[in-house]
């Protein structure tokens, strides 16, 4: 290396071969035909077996592609530079301080799909520049200037560099460039929405503050989490419900609950039993009111959720569990009835046959028939009747004789009782009360005191709301009102909403109150409004989703992108090209080329990555949906090939954020195209395609859309498509 250059500690480029011609070398070309057999022209006479130095001897007559001798400005991708003394300046504005020598020629690199600029100077150093970032990629020093540059593609698919000067010596280098990889075929099978297992949106910060909020102890009833569809608020509900989640009670089994102990309950009802401990932790029940419409079902609803989250932190297992609820339930239902019923149900049918057969003894004695054996037969059918009855009613599972219902939850007979219920369930404390809304809050507030009595605070975690009707989003808040009211222990409810939606819920379920105008707050714009400002006491905005959060998206749901191969510098600092006049090495055995599912593909990645950092609202929801639709067509066109599948990124984001006005371009995809640059002939095309006034705003974002992309091409898709 000159010692005119500084030191470079750039990866450095392998010297393949270097041919001594023994002449200055004024320029080169390289022959189009197989990579394997490549030939070298030096000077227009001399030919070269490129892939072993070997001399030619055939006929040229083959076409050649001349080196790049003397060049000072090239363009390549867009970007064109030009060399002046020892800097190149680069169209896009930035400026490669290359060289401390003067810059003998300029030329062009192909590695793959990634066109990189070669640089060669007075002082023999030869170097490969990324234009888009100004980074210099590789770095190779020869013996004396460096005047003629040419790339081309060796036998093992990557890129070589033969460089020469006044010295005539030819140099062969390879700049250990991978090989662009091909491209499979897609290879995911779309998203759901569900919600995310991992925080792809960095929200850890604000789920650990809303946990910590949330601790038992004083704090906020009402919170809201507040954001858009789509903009993750179910999943950082989720993450909230899982640091406050109990771990499960590990306290001894329960004895079970015998027939025996159950109709000493129905004789004398005790209070309930005491099976849990004081908590650390808040019990969190869980519940979506998508699925209920009426006032009766919301109530059952949260009846439910409380119920359920409520049995395994405070009932260890199911012997304690049919133990709180018998205790609970004999309170409400026709005792001595009940204690008949299972009575009967105890009774060995032993007995019975005992009985027929005291009635056959008892014949034969009066017609004097030798029937003795029948009285022994009786006796013993009677003891072990006797004993198979008085083994049901001491050790026997009251359950299993007994109406299943009073042993997994609060019963409700009658006309509130669901279809199969038992009947010998008698509930006068039922029949006594006026509707169901009330009995089904008299259990939940029951349960809610045995809780709050030994120290648990009840956190009801509530998503969905903004999907309900109006009706339903207004009987849920009348039922956290009622949580709320002083006959109720304290219970807390984090609520996931859109407030846009909600409040117009609101105003729309109360359209008909007189004073609703009067009561609205002056800062609001609607006595919806005021009624969140009322009921809500931590409102908790989710922050926006910005463009920062696509590559995250885009790892968890398609995969880490293909990582190209490791750099393999094998000369360093100050090493010397070893020249030689026949080749003396051997060129390892390449492997094969990498297939890349195309949605992990470079390329492809990085058009995926840049229309949906586009996208006006950065939506997860809406990212799925993108990538669901470009997968789909993917497979309906059965195709891998690059270029295409980044064209199609623009036809699915087409359907995805314009699906009302597919029906309109449907055979009007070309003429859309043809008409995209031109201001007038754009409004007569998309006027002829139906687009009112009213639609200028999708339509303008339409035209920025295609006009970012190659047009053309993306109609031809729609065309196929759609």
């Amino acid at each position: 290396m000159s010692s005119a250059e500084p030191r470079d500690r750039t990866p450095r480029m392998t010297l393949e071969r270097a041919v001594e011609l023994n002449s200055p070398i004024t320029e080169f070309a390289v022959s189009m035909r197989p990579a394997d057999d490549l030939l070298i022209k030096v000077n227009g006479v001399v030919n070269l077996r490129a892939n072993t130095g070997e001399l030619y001897e055939g006929v040229d007559d083959m076409t050649f592609v001349r080196s790049f001798t003397g060049v000072r400005r090239v363009t390549l991708g867009g970007v064109t530079a030009e060399a002046v003394d020892g800097t190149v300046n680069l169209s896009n504005g930035l400026s490669l301080s290359a060289h401390t020598s003067s810059i003998t020629t300029l030329g062009i690199c192909t590695s793959g799909r990634e066109l990189l600029l070669i640089s060669a100077s007075e002082g023999g150093n030869i170097r490969l520049w990324d234009v888009r970032t100004g980074q210099q990629r590789r770095f190779a020093a020869q013996q004396s200037p460096a005047t003629s540059v040419l790339d081309y593609v060796g036998p093992d698919g990557r890129p070589r560099i033969v460089s020469g000067g006044p010295d005539g010596t030819l140099y062969i280098w390879d700049p250990r460039l991978p090989a662009a990889p091909l491209a499979g075929v897609v290879s995911t099978r779309g998203f759901n929405d569900r919600v995310a297992v991992q925080d792809l949106l960095d929200r850890q910060a604000l789920v650990t503050a809303l946990t910590e909020v949330l601790e038992p102890g004083d704090g906020p009833t009402v919170i809201t989490l507040e954001g858009a569809w789509g903009s993750g608020k179910s999943t950082v509900l989720e993450f909230v419900r899982g640091k406050l989640t109990r771990d499960p009670d590990e306290s001894r089994r329960g004895r079970k609950l015998t027939a025996f102990a159950a109709d000493l309950m129905l004789y004398r009802p005790p209070k309930p039993t005491r099976f849990f401990k004081n908590p650390d932790k808040p019990l969190v029940a869980f519940f979506n009111p998508w699925q209920h419409q009426s006032s009766e079902q919301v109530w059952a609803g949260l009846a439910s959720a409380v119920t359920t989250a409520a049995e395994p932190a405070i009932i260890p297992d199911q012997n304690a569990k049919e133990q709180y609820w018998f205790a609970k339930n004999v309170h409400r239902v026709d005792r001595m009835h009940l204690r008949r019923q299972m009575w009967k149900r105890i009774y060995s049918p032993l007995l019975s046959f005992a009985g027929l057969g005291f009635g056959l003894s008892l014949l034969g004695a009066l017609t004097k028939l030798n029937l003795t054996w029948a009285w022994w037969a009786t006796a013993g059918l009677a003891g072990v009747g006797l004993l198979h009855t008085a083994r049901r009613y001491f050790f026997g599972r009251a359950s299993a004789f007994l109406p299943g219902e009073l042993f997994t939850g609060p019963i409700a007979s009658t006309a509130f009782s669901a279809p199969g219920t038992d009947p010998v369930l008698r509930d006068p404390y039922y029949r006594a009360k006026a509707g169901y809304l009330y009995l089904v809050q008299h259990d939940v507030k029951t349960l809610l005191e045995d809780l709050a009595g030994h120290g648990y605070q009840v956190v009801v975690l509530i998503d969905d709301l903004d999907r309900c009707t109006p009706r339903t989003t207004a009987q849920v808040f009348e039922a956290i009102n009622v949580f709320l009211s002083n006959d109720f222990p304290y219970t807390r409810f984090v609520l996931g909403v859109d407030t846009s939606v909600v409040a117009s819920h609101v105003d729309h379920a109360y359209k008909e109150l007189a004073d609703a105008e009067v009561v609205a707050h002056p800062d609001d714009p609607s006595p919806g409004w005021t009624f969140l400002r009322k009921l809500v006491q931590l409102p908790v905005r989710l922050p926006r989703t910005t463009e920062d959060t696509v590559d995250a998206v885009l790892t968890a749901h398609l995969g880490e992108i293909h990582q190209e191969d490791a750099e393999e510098p094998v000369l360093f600092e100050g090493t010397k090209p070893t020249i030689h006049k026949q080749v003396d090495d051997v060129i390892a055995d390449q492997p094969e080329q990498v297939v890349v599912v195309i949605e992990r593909h470079t390329e492809v990645r990085t058009h995926l990555r840049r229309r949906l950092a586009a996208q006006p609202e950065h939506s997860v929801r809406e990212q799925k949906r993108l990538l669901n639709v470009w997968q789909f067509y993917l497979r309906v066109l059965g195709s891998s090939d690059v270029t295409l599948a980044c064209h199609l990124v623009v036809v699915a984001e087409i359907a995805v954020r314009w699906p009302a006005y597919l029906h309109r371009l449907r055979g009007g995809w070309q003429v859309l195209a043809d008409a995209v640059g031109d201001d007038v002939r754009w409004g007569a095309t998309i006027a002829r395609l139906g687009f009112a006034y009213s639609d200028r705003k999708a339509a303008a974002n339409l035209r920025e859309l295609l006009r970012d992309c190659d047009a053309q091409a993306v109609a031809r898709l729609a065309n196929r498509l759609f």
